[in-house]
């Protein structure tokens, strides 16, 4: 990676040494949608804060279990570019895959991009992805090892030479085709696409995700980065027009796309929120919504929602509010809200190398019950 994160979505390097990510948070700092968010932020605190009832209808929970009562040892984490970019030695790998087991993830989402805007991954940007997969397997047979192919899509209004157009019927037969590579050739279980940011309701998506499923040989894991939810599509398109950084989805769009893969991972971070509180009551809100929606489809996919562990003190990212104890808090919420938990099986970090070892703690003691 190029440098540490300033929001908890991928970070892809640029020819110059800047991140997509970080000129499009510079497109959402502008005063005047600055002002936006944070009016919207008030009235939210202004809310809970003078109406107990309000308060007590969004934090209750018809269970009261421990995450560990939730853990189904089929968790996640994003692992950084130079595990597929750079040489390690077996013991770098013995020492990766007995954290790997020892914190009971089962899927390991591992960076091979980013593309270029014809959907293609020169081959010598992961040199070393093969080696990756094979030294995992060989270690923990029973690990999935997703190839973590993504950029920035053309609704980020980001220049054409840095994003992918999905529109582009050439562009997505570029995209398969790239993931085609890291299975068939180079030993990944499947694929987990990460562009953002995908708009509600786009039609485009799904052509992607219906195409590379046509393609991709059978039992390859179809897995993406979802957006965050939001009540109504009108919510949806205000939030995503504050600056085009983020886009929001409704119950209906989750459900559409929750009937295309196997997998969706929620990008259930990078919220505004300004406490650990609010924070915390966001990712309940969310998990139990996206859960609802997703059980909806024909075809029912599994849901991990995704935590961050990474530094940060920004317009939309707070470490101090958002990090693995509030949003893992967040999640045991979420699926204490109701009876039924499906399709539910884990939680995702984002991501290993920002990780320390408190975290890991507190992991272990909200999520592990150690």
């Amino acid at each position: 990676m190029a440098r540490a994160p300033t929001r908890a979505t991928p970070i892809w390097p640029t020819p110059g040494g800047k991140s997509a990510k970080s000129a499009t948070r510079a497109a959402a700092s502008h005063p005047r949608l600055r002002r936006l968010g944070i009016a919207l932020l008030i009235a939210l605190v202004v809310l809970i804060s003078v109406s107990g009832f309000t308060f007590w209808r969004l934090s209750a929970t018809a269970t009261s279990y421990p995450g560990a009562h939730f853990n189904q040892g089929k968790n996640a984490v994003w692992l950084e570019h130079t595990w597929v970019g750079d040489v390690h030695s077996k013991d770098d790998f013995d020492a990766l895959a007995a954290q790997l087991a020892r914190e009971q993830i089962h899927y390991v989402f591992a960076h091979v991009g980013p593309m270029e805007s014809d959907g293609s991954i020169p081959n010598g940007l992961a040199p070393e992805a093969l080696s990756l997969t094979e030294e995992l397997h060989a270690r923990l047979p029973g690990v999935k090892v997703l190839a973590w192919i993504g950029q920035l899509e053309t609704a980020s209004g980001q220049p054409d030479n840095s994003t992918v157009n999905l529109a582009d019927s050439q562009v997505r037969a570029g995209i398969v085709q790239t993931a085609l590579r890291f299975v068939r050739d180079k030993g990944f279980d499947g694929v987990h696409y990460d562009i953002e940011p995908i708009t509600n309701n786009n039609n485009h998506f799904l052509d992607l995700l219906t195409e590379t499923r046509a393609a991709l040989p059978a039992g390859a894991i179809l897995s993406i980065s979802a957006q965050k939810w939001a009540p109504n599509a009108h919510i949806a398109d205000w939030a995503y027009g504050l600056g085009k950084a983020d886009a929001w989805w409704t119950s209906y769009y989750y459900t559409k796309v929750a009937e295309y893969v196997d997998q969706l991972v929620v990008m259930a971070y990078n919220t505004a929120m300004p406490t650990a509180g609010l924070y915390t009551l966001t990712v309940k809100q969310e998990t139990a919504n996206i859960l609802n929606a997703a059980r909806q489809a024909r075809h029912v996919p599994d849901v991990l929602i995704g935590v961050p562990t990474y530094a940060g003190n920004g317009f939309w990212y707070h470490d101090s509010a958002e990090n693995m104890e509030s949003g893992l808090q967040g999640v045991i919420a979420g699926l204490n809200s109701g009876r039924d938990t499906s399709p539910f099986v884990g939680v995702a970090i984002y991501r290993l190398a920002t990780t320390d070892s408190a975290e890991w703690a507190d992991y272990e003691r909200l999520w592990l019950g150690k």
